[in-house]
């Protein structure tokens, strides 16, 4: 990821500097939220290639393998950052 270079003089303190616009914000937020892929099938005639098992399983893998990544270039001398803070 790139980092700008900004005169941080330009800025005073308390100035709005990046603006949200309320039309984008969520209207709610849901508590609870579960999928049905019975339109998919019976539309589509698409049928999921993981169930939950298999899906758990590969995220963990998936996260192992980061976590030894990381450990390697550690231990190489190399910073990395965290992507999940």
């Amino acid at each position: 990821m790139a980092q700008l270079n900004i005169d941080k003089s330009l800025i005073k303190f308390g100035q709005t500097v990046v603006k949200v616009d309320p039309a984008y914000y969520r209207p709610t937020e849901v508590d609870l939220l579960i999928g049905d892929p019975t339109k998919a099938n019976t539309k589509l005639g698409w049928i999921p290639k993981y169930d939950l098992q298999m899906l758990v399983t590969d995220m963990v893998q998936s996260d192992l393998h980061l976590m030894r990544k990381e450990e390697y270039l550690k231990q190489g001398g190399f910073e990395t950052l965290n992507y999940f803070e």
